[in-house]
Formats: structure tokens, sequence, C-alpha cells
């Protein structure tokens, strides 16, 4: 795996620079040192919970990236790992009774482990063993179901570029960098931030009904387990109030 500081000083140099900040403007808002700053995108120095909570606020960084870097910062003192391998029957069970669409993916790479019936029927295509990086920009039956694809693919695509650096196998990184960059909306979806990175906090989603064409607002559930701790996360997809 990366060193846990680069994906961590990467993404933070990235958001300041997309916020068109310079070091000095950013350490007026956040409290911090400008050299401290640098020395903390540079990852030559770990940066303590307050100066996160600092960049954090003065940034706008979505809660989901602030969970995720909080992750990687202590990542090096509590390295105990989820345990890996096939879906217990007893997950699968909760997994088939729950009456909304719903899949065990394997976090940052999106790895799907196993969907259930709702699911299946809702993202065609989208099964087990596949994933959802290529199925939304590989798979036409995606622009079907996805009534914002482009939105939605963008979004994802900058998710798995923030989280999956230090956390996914660069060589998982690698493979599903060279699929996907099959897609001509690739390099614009992987070089560029979504215009509002913060929807990755309230994700509600619109999804074509694929019997009746109607569309319906679902939003995203991301449930991860921490007793037993899994390696993936159980994502349902219920309906969003109007």
């Amino acid at each position: 795996m990366e060193d846990p500081h680069t994906p961590i000083a990467r993404y933070l140099r990235e958001r300041r620079e997309s916020a068109g900040l310079t070091r000095a403007a950013l350490s007026g808002m956040a409290g911090i040192s400008p050299a401290l700053i640098q020395k903390i995108e540079q990852g030559t120095r770990t940066p303590t919970l307050e100066a996160l909570t600092g960049l954090f606020d003065a940034l706008e960084v979505p809660d989901l990236f602030r969970s995720h870097i909080l992750m990687l910062s202590i990542s090096h003192r509590y390295d105990t790992p989820a345990p890996s391998g096939a879906v217990p029957a007893s997950d699968l069970l909760l997994l088939n009774a729950i009456p909304f669409p719903a899949s065990f993916q394997v976090y940052a790479s999106y790895d799907l482990l196993a969907t259930n019936a709702a699911w299946d029927r809702l993202f065609p295509g989208l099964a087990t063993g596949t994933t959802l990086l290529e199925w939304m920009l590989l798979d036409p039956r995606s622009r079907t179901s996805l009534v914002d694809w482009y939105e939605q693919v963008h979004l994802c695509v900058y998710g798995f570029r923030v989280m999956s650096r230090g956390v996914v196998p660069q060589q998982r990184i690698d493979e599903l960098v060279a699929s996907c960059a099959r897609a001509p909306e690739w390099t614009e979806f992987w070089t560029t931030e979504p215009a509002a990175p913060s929807d990755l906090d309230a994700p509600v989603l619109r999804i074509r009904d694929p019997d009746t064409g109607a569309s319906a607002r679902l939003t995203m559930h991301n449930l991860g387990s921490t007793n037993p701790r899994r390696d993936w996360a159980l994502i349902v997809f219920s309906p969003a109030p109007d």
C-alpha cells in the first residue's frame, strides 16, 4: 500500500489549488502557518487533529473525505486490517432480506461482492463480480439507469481518485484506470473536480425504473461494519422524501 501521508498531502494540496488559494491565504483561514501547510502538503509532517480540522473547515472538505483522511492519518497506529474473502452466509441473509436495492461493495474500489434481487432489477448488468466504475463508464445501460449520468459518474470517479490511494493496492488501481480509460469521458472525470463534491454528504440519486421508464429519487446509504469488521460496505438505496 502507498504511504498514507502521500494521499493525504496530495488531496489537501489539490483541494487548496482547486479553491484558488495560496498557502498564505489558507493559513489565515485555517489558523495554521504557511510553513506547516507546506510540510503537510509535501508529506513530511503528519498533521495533528487540530491542524486537519482547521484545513477541513477552511477548504470545506466533505464529511466523507474527512472521515477517510482521519482513518488514513491513524492507520499506522491501528493497523488491524479487516478480514477479506467470501461474504459470510449470515451477511447474505441480511442482504437478501432488505426490500430496497442493496449490495456489498469493497471500500474505495467499488468491486461488487454480492447484490440482492431489487438491486439486480434496478441496475441491469451491475451484478456480483462486476465493478461500479466499469459499469458506469463502459456499460451503455448505466446511461439509461442513471438519470444524471454525467454528474454521478464524475462524483464516483472523483471519490475513487481521492480515496483509493493508500487503501486499494496499486495494481488494482492501475487495472481499473486502464479499463475505464476506454471511455471517452475518462480523462475529464479523472483530472477534474466535480462542481459540487459536497453532494457526497447527501447522496440523492435519480434512477430510471427499467420497466416503466419513470424517474425515482433514491437516497444512498453507505453502511460500514465495525464489529465484526468487514473490508466491504453495505450500500442501500431507499426512497428519498419529496
